[in-house]
């Protein structure tokens, strides 16, 4: 069985050496389309032994990635990107996991970026005519694959590849500048797609425009209640939303987006955090900590969902919303509990270290106040 990995890329000497070096253990082919680079990339991609091709870019990222299928000759593509990278894995384990009769495609296990939860994207599929990536932007193999297994949930495995994306560490505002012609382009074409609602939102958050946000937010919640498939991105727009509601003072509103998005899809640990926020704000404490300790006790780095989160709505970063939620009740001596336990999560974190050694001296002040009063 040989694997084809296919890269489309443009000035992306910054980052491709490092990408090819972790795919190249695991892949048989390494097939680069470059769209115009004026840098090094070529040269970086012939020094891996990549077979290279140019093609003429045209807005529409489905286009550039065919073209780079059309040039592979493996049994499966791993499509990846040069800002992506490969933890290393067996190559014996790929090899099995890619066997079972009947597979067309497979996820992988993805983190979007630093200090983020994995979730699974569909990044692994069979070579076949009829796989081909649909969308100018966000393009996705999902209804041509979708077709050809008559959305036979067995056609579709879970491989334990990882990859890593790099790219929005450094911030995102480059990227958003390119992108938001094209996504606008999207959106007219599938209005329907909630996922770019929330991608639009997020751009206009990023440049300083959170009502162009919220109403962005607010098409991809229509776009949502109008679909009556249960896709895990229906929560996307309406946990954003809530987020910014909590943020402005609006917790019932907040609260009634979270109960409605669960109807629609289900839950999601953002929404268990973001519902713990608006109940904290509004005097439910003790309905609050209930939340914040389920979320205290998940396992970060053994979590694959449906979604990737921030690091910090688990472990160490609930304990500390736990925590200032015990000390504005004046329960000192519970607030150092779990600030302490914050504490022994991430020893160096020194806000939780401050919080701690505040709420055991405000605890030791109460318990000499009560002795005085004693006495």
């Amino acid at each position: 069985m040989r694997v084809t990995a296919t890269l489309i890329v443009r000035d992306e000497e910054r980052f491709l050496d490092d990408c090819l070096q972790s795919i190249q253990p695991l892949v048989d082919e390494i097939v680069v389309v470059d769209t115009g680079s004026r840098d090094a990339t070529p040269a970086i991609a012939r020094a891996h032994g990549a077979r290279l091709h140019d093609f003429t870019w045209c807005d529409d990222f489905s286009a550039a990635r065919n073209f780079a299928l059309d040039q592979a000759s493996g049994d499966w593509i791993l499509y990846i990107d040069a800002d992506e990278r490969l933890r290393p894995l067996d190559r014996a384990t790929v090899q099995r996991e890619l066997s079972m009769p009947g597979l067309r495609a497979a996820t992988v296990r993805f983190h979007p970026q630093t200090g983020y939860t994995a979730y699974r994207e569909l990044r692994l599929f069979r070579r076949h005519p009829e796989i081909r990536f649909e969308g100018a932007m966000h393009e996705t193999i999902v209804p041509s694959l979708n077709r050809l297994t008559g959305g036979c949930g067995k056609a579709i495995g879970a491989s334990t590849l990882t990859i890593d994306h790099l790219g929005y560490d450094g911030g995102t505002v480059r990227k958003h500048t390119r992108d938001l012609g094209l996504l606008q382009r999207q959106i007219a074409a599938t209005p329907d797609r909630t996922y770019l609602w929330w991608h639009l939102g997020s751009i206009e958050r990023e440049r300083g425009d959170p009502a162009a946000a919220e109403r962005a937010w607010r098409q991809g919640i229509k776009a949502a209640r109008r679909s009556p498939i249960r896709l895990a991105e229906k929560t996307m727009c309406f946990a954003e939303l809530a987020r910014q509601c909590g943020i402005d003072g609006r917790n019932g509103e907040a609260l009634a987006l979270i109960a409605e998005a669960r109807t629609l899809q289900g839950g999601n640990f953002l929404l268990d955090c973001l519902e713990a926020r608006s109940l904290a704000a509004t005097g439910l404490w003790e309905e609050a900590l209930a939340i914040f300790e389920r979320l205290a006790n998940i396992d970060a780095d053994a979590l694959v969902d449906d979604f990737a989160y921030d690091r910090a709505l688990f472990g160490a970063g609930a304990l500390a919303e736990g925590g200032l939620c015990l000390f504005r009740l004046e329960r000192y001596g519970d607030a150092a509990h779990w600030f302490g336990r914050a504490v022994a999560c991430e020893p160096d974190n020194l806000s939780f270290r401050a919080r701690f050694e505040l709420a055991m001296a405000r605890a030791e002040q109460l318990t000499q106040k009560h002795h005085r009063l004693d006495l």
